[in-house]
């Protein structure tokens, strides 16, 4: 049996967030959000957020919590949002500000 859940459009790049959530592929729950809580990056707050509310609802499917595992973790590109900064000689350079989805899955 298998709980998710799942975050979209977190403002912080996939870049950022693919080593936090390979750090915590494949551990147990309570070892997962342990070394995030602990973890001193942004992209920790996001994924333990996520880990937590898929460890929630697998408490209302009527789940053991204690003996769960992340199954599967991935973080996904989401939309990009375009601003413009000024730049000499009346140029303009596009600065993207990226956004990712998250998608959490646990299981025995």
């Amino acid at each position: 049996m298998e709980a998710t859940a799942k975050l979209r459009f977190a403002r912080i790049s996939s870049k950022k967030m693919q080593p936090i959530a390979r750090m915590v592929r494949g551990k147990p729950l309570t070892e997962a959000i342990a070394a995030l809580q602990f973890t001193p990056k942004k992209g920790a707050i996001y994924i333990r957020k996520v880990v937590e509310a898929a460890r929630a609802n697998a408490h209302e499917k009527q789940m053991d919590v204690d003996t769960l595992r992340i199954k599967t973790i991935t973080v996904d590109k989401g939309p990009m949002m375009y601003r413009i900064m000024t730049r000499q000689r009346g140029m303009a350079n596009r600065i993207r500000k990226r956004m990712v989805h998250i998608a959490v899955v646990v299981g025995e």
